[in-house]
């Protein structure tokens, strides 16, 4: 018999975010396996169409979907043996995370706690609540080397199970010639210092102006993004708006360079998905990054907060396209770890230890 599994996580409805992807991947291959039957949840349930323009008040919505969650928690996990809960920080841990441990634990299951976040450390430090709840489940799984060291000091102790991708959906292209046409895929979150993509942008431009930047992402800061091009009076900018995974391999192909300036990072989806399709990546040093990428091996890295740097590396790439074919080899190489193929063993082995 095929183990019942519920996989519960962010759905991919409005925000196409990392922890959103993950899911969505990890439900998807495991249709159609022998020894998993996995049904999805959302913890972010829609609401019924009469509730349906709360979706656009922040707060508000959340405050109205929680019972319809709790209802969907009960229904779903009677059903399933083992509960694979997606995690996020803070706020999302105690209002889609907490009551799922709450739940799974009232209806006797084994909980798996998935915990996505690049501020990990800081908020099982400052979370009493966290804390309890990463020791009291029955396994803990992260994405990264760099999350996994973070919880040690905290008793805290975690499976590493890097992030899938399928390089099948994003084909490798050598950037022969290498253009000066960057991308960013990132959300417009405060975290992910799409402030300094673009301040790192306006130095490339003023050195190669028929550089362009493709911004593929949406979030609370997007005015703001918009707003400082404007300020700097920038050329070929141009803002994609929330992008579907399905149609992200398009994104990566018409463009030449990868650009990342996060403050705080975990290890993102979309510098795997540079590395399947051929594009240098160029980022800052925070989190998990730099177990990601290894300097001038298989990318670039650069100190957090500076556009001079990070407008630095990529012009030294533009300068130097000799670099950029050996460093994506090499990336590519790399990313079969991330493979379906190597990771459904460690997920078995997860969720095996979960059932103890």
């Amino acid at each position: 018999m095929s183990l019942k599994v519920a996989i519960i996580g962010p759905p991919l409805a409005f925000l196409f975010g990392g922890q959103e992807v993950q899911a969505d991947a990890l439900h998807t291959r495991w249709q159609n396996d022998a020894e998993v039957t996995a049904t999805f949840l959302a913890s972010r349930p829609a609401l019924p169409k009469p509730l349906a323009a709360i979706n656009r008040v922040p707060g508000l919505r959340t405050v109205v979907r929680f019972p319809f969650y709790l209802v969907n928690l009960f229904r779903t996990i009677g059903g399933v043996e083992l509960v694979h809960a997606f995690a996020g920080s803070f706020g999302t841990f105690l209002v889609a995370t907490a009551p799922i441990f709450a739940v799974a634990r009232l209806r006797g299951r084994k909980i798996l706690v998935h915990y996505h976040s690049g501020q990990g450390k800081e908020h099982i430090e400052g979370s009493p609540l966290a804390r309890y709840i990463l020791r009291a489940c029955d396994a803990v799984v992260v994405p990264s080397e760099c999350l996994a060291a973070s919880f040690l000091p905290q008793r805290v102790s975690s499976m590493v199970v890097p992030n899938v991708v399928d390089p099948d959906r994003f084909p490798y292209r050598p950037r022969e010639p290498l253009q000066p046409r960057l991308l960013c895929t990132r959300n417009f979150d405060a975290r992910y210092g799409l402030d300094i993509v673009v301040r790192a942008f306006a130095k490339v431009q003023r050195e190669f102006p028929e550089a362009s930047l493709c911004l593929a992402g949406t979030g609370p800061q997007a005015p703001e993004i918009r707003g400082l091009v404007e300020e700097l009076a920038l050329n070929h900018v141009h803002f994609m708006g929330a992008v579907h995974p399905h149609d992200m391999p398009a994104i990566y192909n018409q463009s030449d360079i990868f650009v990342n300036g996060s403050h705080i990072d975990c290890a993102p989806v979309s510098i795997l998905e540079a590395f399947c399709s051929g594009l240098p990546v160029v980022t800052t040093a925070v989190g998990g990054i730099p177990y990601l990428v290894e300097h001038e091996r298989t990318g670039l890295l650069c100190p957090p907060g500076s556009p001079l740097a990070l407008a630095e590396s990529v012009i030294h790439l533009i300068r130097h396209p000799y670099l950029v074919r050996p460093m994506t080899d090499k990336a590519l190489k790399q990313i079969n770890a991330h493979s379906w193929s190597s990771l459904r063993p460690l997920w078995l082995r997860a969720y095996r230890a979960a059932l103890g």
